[in-house]
């Protein structure tokens, strides 16, 4: 873990020091580091004789986030999970640049020019081709090449993933798990889809069922449809779990959707805990029942589901 949080800056585009070490750089957003970026991570690191030249400059928040927040579309990871899963890729550097409204009104040569200041010796941009900077994202490959011609390094575009004649990437990600497809969106992100939460105070009901849950808050990614789930949670130990989350009908009315999940054979505190949620396998619809026992014996028949099904993988 420290070799990792050593590769992670987090600085201004503007205040960025330079870093001459760098020599081929990957550019983008990278939600979800799927394997359409891990392709775009592999060339990059090919470049190089030695992955201490290689860095890797990403954004937060995404910039529609900025430019049209109502647009953004939900994440596939965390900020923190990006970082960790880029570094362990294994380039020199992860820079992470705020993307603000001053970098977002640069224009596309400001934009390449502070780029250049950063990093002095570059010698290889990589970057997928559908990449844009600039304002009004007028910046494109083409225009990346123009300028690289002319100031001295190469920009090695990187072709769309491909499988089965279809485009690996975030948004087919994310309709998979809208849909509940947790195989594919495991298959195309090359890992379990994993979201993290941490633990707040709740109502204690699970308490009296028998069946303690652990409530997430602050949670920014993508939440499958409502529901209940077999999962794995890390807490950093993982244990198999049962996953809600929805707005549990048979405890009357409440604010909207929560998740909330139980953690098989665990017994502690698990108050202000960040907890990370993955392997997904629905169990069935949420439905209201007619009494607190009747909830109780479901999620008995639930944990009994979710022991089988994670048994069988192994």
């Amino acid at each position: 873990m420290a070799e990792t949080t050593r590769r992670v800056r987090a600085v201004s585009f503007f205040e960025a020091p330079p870093h001459p070490e760098i020599r081929h750089l990957s550019i983008g957003f990278f939600d979800g580091v799927h394997r359409g970026h891990q392709e775009v991570l592999r060339q990059l690191l090919a470049c190089a004789s030695d992955p201490k030249e290689c860095g890797v400059l990403t954004f937060e928040p995404h910039p529609l986030a900025v430019i049209r927040p109502e647009a953004a579309p939900p994440r596939l990871t965390t900020p923190a999970q990006k970082v960790l899963l880029l570094a362990a890729a294994g380039p020199r550097l992860v820079l992470v640049i705020p993307f603000d409204q001053r970098l977002r009104e640069s224009s596309p040569d400001a934009f390449l020019q502070g780029i250049l200041r950063i990093f002095p010796n570059l010698q290889t941009i990589v970057v997928g081709k559908d990449f844009r900077f600039g304002f009004g994202a007028k910046g494109n490959v083409e225009r990346l090449q123009e300028f690289g011609s002319r100031r001295g390094f190469v920009t090695q575009i990187v072709s769309p993933l491909l499988e089965n004649g279809s485009r690996v990437a975030s948004s087919r990600i994310r309709e998979a798990i809208r849909q509940r497809k947790f195989e594919e969106a495991e298959r195309w992100l090359g890992r379990s889809y994993a979201i993290v939460g941490k633990v707040a105070p709740g109502a204690g009901i699970g308490h009296l069922l028998g069946v303690p849950t652990a409530n997430l808050e602050g949670i920014t990614q993508l939440l499958p449809p409502e529901g209940v789930y077999a999962c794995r949670a890390r807490i950093p130990e993982e244990f198999i779990a049962v996953a809600n989350y929805g707005r549990r009908p048979t405890l009357g009315p409440g604010s909207g959707p929560l998740l909330e999940v139980h953690l098989l054979d665990f017994a502690g505190d698990l108050s202000e805990i960040e907890v990370e949620v993955s392997h997904w396998h629905f169990l069935r619809p949420e439905k209201r029942f007619g009494s607190l026992e009747e909830l109780r014996v479901q999620i008995a028949a639930d944990i009994a589901e979710a022991r089988n099904h994670f048994a069988k993988e192994k």
